[in-house]
């Protein structure tokens, strides 16, 4: 069984627009972005959108941190051999 994460995840991936209208329009949801999201992923709260977005971006916030400290790590040493600084 699929996680709620996951599957908030993939509906994200199936049906982006819909998913950043209901995440814009908090507290007033349209209709028919709801059936629309109903009929594309019928196992999600709409609810609970923003919540696992808002934790999906973290990830991905932190993951680009790391990936950023990396390679500047990796500019810094090899900027140091070009220099041949001791």
């Amino acid at each position: 069984m699929e996680s709620k994460f996951s599957s908030a995840m993939k509906c994200f991936i199936r049906c982006p627009a819909c998913i950043i209208r209901l995440i814009r329009n908090f507290g007033s949801c349209d209709p028919e972005t709801l059936e629309l999201l109903k009929e594309i992923c019928p196992e999600i709260e709409e609810e609970s959108f923003g919540y696992y977005f808002g934790l999906f971006m973290g990830v991905v916030f932190v993951v680009l941190c790391v990936m950023a400290y990396i390679f500047f790590y990796a500019l810094r040493a090899v900027w140091e051999e070009v220099l041949f600084i001791p």
